[in-house]
This record gives C-alpha cells, structure tokens and sequence, in this order.
C-alpha cells in the first residue's frame, strides 16, 4: 500500500505540471514527455559527480524549465502552435537526455568513486598498519570515497513517503500562493480570456512563459525525484507522461465536479493517487480478464479520449 501512495504522489508531481499547461493558461504542451527525463537525466548525473540530491532536483527543474522556455519562445516569437512547438523540442529532448547521460540510461550511484582506488585509499591503511598498530581511517570523505546520499530507501516503511508527502504539500502551498498573488490571478485570467489580458496592459506572452516554465518545472522535478526513487534514469521513462497525467487531472476533476478547491491544484493529487491504485488493481487482477501490464498505456489514452468526448457531448445538449 505504502509504495503504492509513494509513486502515485511523485506522479502528482508532473500532474501538476500537466495542469498549469493545459488547465491554468489553457497551452497544450507535451514537452513534459522529454522534460520528465531530462529531470531525471540531469539529477543522476550531477549525482555522479558528488553533488547532493537537493542541488541535483534544484538543477533538473530549472533544466526543465528551460525546456518550457524554449516551447514558449517558439510559440509567441514564431506564432507556432503550443502544441507543434512541443512535439518538436520533446523530440529533441529525447536526444539530449542521451547527450546528458552519455547513455540511454543511467543508474543513480552509491558510491562516486571517481576512478578505480588502491586498497589502502579505500580502507584509509596499509595491511601493514594490522601489524604495527597504526589507526584505521574509517571516514569515506578522508579516504576519497564519496558517499551520494538520496533521501529514499525504499523500504516501505514510511520514511519514503513522509519525505514525498512534505515535498508534495509544499509543492500545493507554494503554487496556491502564487496564484492568489496579483500576478498569479493575473495568469488564471489568461487562461480564460487572454485578450482580457491584452486589455489590461499587459503583454500576454509573459504569462505564456511563465505557465509553461512551471509546468515543465514540475515535469523535471518529477522525473528528477523518481529517478532518486527507482534507482535510476532512462531514456523511455517519460513515453506518455502527458497522457497519464492528464489522465489523472481528469480523474481529479471527476471526483470534485465543479468545484476548485486550491484554484484546482489538488486535482491532479488526488487523480495521481487513483489512478496509481486504478493502475496496481488491473495489474493484480487484470489477468483474469485477459489484461496485460502493456496494455495499461492504451486504456489511459483510451480513458481520456471518452471523458473528453463525453464532456463535449455534454455541452453540445446544453446549448441545444
């Protein structure tokens, strides 16, 4: 159950990102595709070179960030389609991450050793030293060997999801805030009426690079912290992250209809979360029906589809 809880809130993650793109400034972007393993790319890497995981994620967003940046640029400098736009940055995200990496994959470390030691750098004494009594040097840093310290364990014991849990909430607070700020009222007014905006006085592609830096931004840090979570980064990890995290805003808006608490920002929680459990029940149970784990990927997409295509039916009856 707890492992269960632990995946379905790091997904949140990227969720939340999905949503500002596509819900808050109304920008269909599908860069978090590529942005979620650049995130995880950049925070293994950077790992590997001995620098903490919190610099690591910190580094992974902005890399990430700057990806939404770029879809931003293209789509108010050239008028391009969000969408178009993203296609073709996500695409070449796929071969950066590689370029990042140096491989289509990459494990995060427990040991940066840097190079291969000497028995004497490692143990920090000579086999001598047993002999003559001299003092062992038993501190990793001393002798050369750095230790990547990650805040999980993967132990199931709840320390993994206590972490998640207080990164997750401190995500919600810090976007609710924002977006009760001038500015970010400002930005969910955009996303309703851009040429209200416009009126305003202000220059609307602003907002436009701001919705998608953060929901890249949050794409990273997603991909970043649950490459920290399995244990490594690969190349393909990031096939249908849109899809299942718009898959999971919907499922978000379902369970609480009109309403927006927290201006919607809880919505892709609680659709991550069903849909982690939706996800482990057809894998468990599945097989009686004739249910492959592969086929998971196709239902997501097909779910979305329907919901979306109800929703249209809907309104088309309203307006008749």
């Amino acid at each position: 159950m707890i492992p269960i809880i632990e995946q379905g809130l790091l997904l949140s993650l990227a969720a939340m990102g999905v949503y500002i793109s596509f819900r808050l400034v109304d920008l269909p972007d599908l860069t978090p595709d590529g942005s979620y393993v650049l995130g995880g790319a950049v925070a293994v890497v950077l790992l590997h070179s001995g620098h903490g995981w919190v610099f690591s994620t910190f580094m992974a967003a902005l890399a990430a960030g700057a990806a939404g940046a770029v879809v931003a640029f293209i789509t108010t400098r050239f008028r391009i389609n969000s969408l178009l736009a993203s296609i073709m940055v996500m695409t070449g995200l796929y071969s950066l991450s590689i370029r990042v990496m140096n491989a289509p994959n990459l494990p995060v470390p427990k040991f940066d050793t840097g190079k291969i030691k000497s028995y004497e750098q490692i143990v920090g004494k000579t086999p001598l030293d047993d002999i003559l009594g001299g003092s062992a040097n038993t501190n990793f840093e001393a002798s050369g060997l750095k230790a990547v310290r990650i805040p999980f364990t993967n132990l199931a014991d709840g320390h993994d999801l206590i972490i998640i849990s207080v990164i997750v909430l401190l995500s919600v607070i810090i976007v609710a805030l924002f977006l009760k700020t001038e500015f970010g009222t400002m930005l969910r007014g955009y996303g309703r009426n851009r040429f209200a905006v416009k009126v305003l006085g202000v220059n609307p592609d602003l907002f436009a690079f701001v919705g998608l830096i953060m929901g890249n931004v949050f794409a990273g840090f997603s991909g970043a912290l649950f490459s920290m979570y399995s244990g490594f980064a690969d190349v393909n990890m990031g096939i249908g992250t849109v899809v299942i995290c718009l898959a999971a805003v919907i499922l978000g808006e379902i369970v609480f209809g009109s309403r927006e608490p927290i201006y919607g920002v809880i919505f892709p929680i609680v659709g991550a979360l069903l849909y982690q459990f939706l996800l482990t029940f057809a894998m468990k149970y599945g097989y009686r029906i004739g249910f492959k784990p592969s086929d998971m990927k196709l239902l997501t997409a097909l779910f979305v589809v329907a919901v979306i295509a109800i929703r249209r039916f809907k309104r088309s009856e309203v307006t008749i």
